[in-house]
């Protein structure tokens, strides 16, 4: 009887694992929906094609303008059926028999539809190409852009890889604020007001030929920060999954060279995380439940502290998760006039995505004034409105900008709906000319904000230590005992 019993409590875990992994595919299903690449008109004999695009699959199925579709697959033309662009919508992007009417002959063609996703690719492309940014880039391709981004939606199987292979060629043209911006992402993190997710933002560092997923940064007050995960730890799997091959990872980062994820996760649901510490340590598990609402307000507030100095003197640290409101601004100077009235110094973070340029010149104008030691943090990852602001207050008597050299992304960006509720992102200016006297007459894109002075975050398995932080701090330190001399 024992391998009776053994096959079938094999049968039995197998089983729940397909029934697991099928759960996890929701945040990556497979391709569905049908583009053909035609206009049509519904006649009284079937689905009249008014035009065929080149390079469509319907030209590539010998289809031709003026053809009458009268079957496709199973669907057929007649009173009360379902009509032809809902049946598309749901269909499954696979090889296929058209029946059409030509020149009043019936004539069987198998047709190989594109997934739906393939509208965005042409979009994409028309988008970009009426950029004067892209103009000269365009010029020097080898390929045809349309046919690129179609090729690579083809490739694909599911939708967060058609979606991050779109942006590998986006990103191939090195300009900021250019980009797809999946559906979860653009749902979950875009726009103000409470949002419910993890807080939680991975990049990949390639570790001996190998790309490993690690904790980049964290939301104040988020179930991934509050739940004991650090920055630098090593994210293994996910939902016992690894990382690598994950359902629910999506890309988060502006630019695809980036490798910026989050984890797309439902309000309420709970998700177990395999992570390491160090490289030679021991896996632990932490399970993180989106059940807390989450904001850049939030963050800021939650963000705000006194770090001591000495006896006598405090620091008050904030760390400004965005500047997309005129509400972060407001945080900003709630804190310094109650948690940071009595402190001795300030700490500025401005690591992470920018904001606009109303809400940085206001907190330019609040830092400005103020006269405590104050040191504004960045990193590679500090862009767009946080570098510009940087840069701005850099050089006044009481200001000191400590860090790595910020990305230097600061093209003005617009945001294009795609199908699918997905985003394009893409510089809506010519440069960032219009941004000069802000910057102080400096262009930023490509170049960044240069700390004054210099410190590098290693990331990978760095337990929690900001070395970038502790610098701050020990500079603020000197400072407050006036052993540091300005001028």
């Amino acid at each position: 009887m024992r391998p009776t019993v053994s096959i079938i409590l094999c049968l039995l875990f197998t089983t729940i694992a397909l029934a697991a992994d099928k759960n996890e595919s929701r945040f990556n299903p497979k391709l569905k929906g049908c583009y053909l690449g035609i206009i049509i008109e519904e006649t009284k004999e079937g689905i009249l094609l008014k035009e065929v695009s080149d390079g469509s699959a319907a030209e590539s199925a010998g289809l031709e303008k003026d053809d009458i579709i009268v079957r496709f697959g199973d669907w057929r033309f007649k009173k009360g059926t379902k009509k032809f662009q809902e049946y598309l919508v749901n269909l499954e992007p696979k090889k296929i028999i058209t029946q059409v009417l030509r020149d009043g002959s019936e004539l069987d063609l198998e047709i190989k539809p594109d997934p739906a996703i393939a509208r965005d690719a042409k979009e994409i492309a028309k988008l970009i190409s009426k950029n004067l940014l892209f103009r000269k880039k365009l010029q020097n391709r080898n390929s045809d852009l349309e046919n690129s981004l179609i090729e690579a939606v083809r490739a694909s199987s599911y939708r967060e890889n058609a979606y991050e292979s779109m942006n590998e060629i986006v990103d191939s043209f090195k300009i900021s604020h250019t980009a797809v911006i999946t559906p979860w992402v653009a749902k979950n993190l875009f726009g103000e007001g409470d949002k419910f997710h993890l807080g939680l933002f991975l990049q990949i560092v390639n570790l001996n030929g190998k790309d490993r997923f690690f904790v980049r940064s964290m939301m104040h007050g988020s179930p991934a920060r509050e739940n004991g995960l650090w920055i630098g730890d090593e994210i293994t799997s996910i939902n016992k999954i690894p990382t690598l091959k994950s359902p629910r990872k999506t890309l988060a980062g502006y630019e695809h060279h980036r490798k910026m994820y989050t984890i797309q996760i439902d309000k309420g649901e709970t998700v177990e995380f395999s992570f390491r510490r160090n490289e030679n340590g021991s896996i632990q598990k932490s399970k993180l439940t989106a059940n807390v609402p989450l904001s850049a307000k939030k963050s800021i507030e939650k963000s705000a502290r006194l770090m001591p100095l000495s006896k006598e003197h405090d620091a008050g640290y904030i760390h400004l998760w965005n500047l997309m409101s005129m509400s972060n601004a407001s945080a900003l100077r709630n804190a310094m006039n109650q948690k940071f009235k009595n402190a001795s110094a300030l700490i500025i973070d401005l690591r992470g995505r920018g904001g606009k340029v109303n809400v940085i010149r206001s907190i330019s104008r609040t830092l400005k004034e103020q006269k405590k030691p104050t040191v504004l943090i960045i990193d590679r990852e500090a862009r767009s409105a946080k570098e510009m602001l940087a840069h701005r207050l850099q050089g006044l008597k009481h200001i000191t900008l400590v860090g790595e050299v910020s990305a230097g992304a600061v093209l003005p960006a617009s945001f294009f709906e795609l199908s699918g509720d997905a985003k394009f992102m893409i510089p809506n200016r010519g440069g960032d000319s219009q941004l000069l006297r802000f910057m102080k007459n400096t262009r930023l894109e490509g170049r960044g904000a240069i700390p004054d002075v210099n410190v590098k975050f290693e990331l990978p398995f760095s337990e929690g230590k900001d070395l970038i932080l502790l610098k701050a701090i020990n500079i603020l330190k000197k400072d407050t005992l006036g052993k540091l001399l300005r001028i």
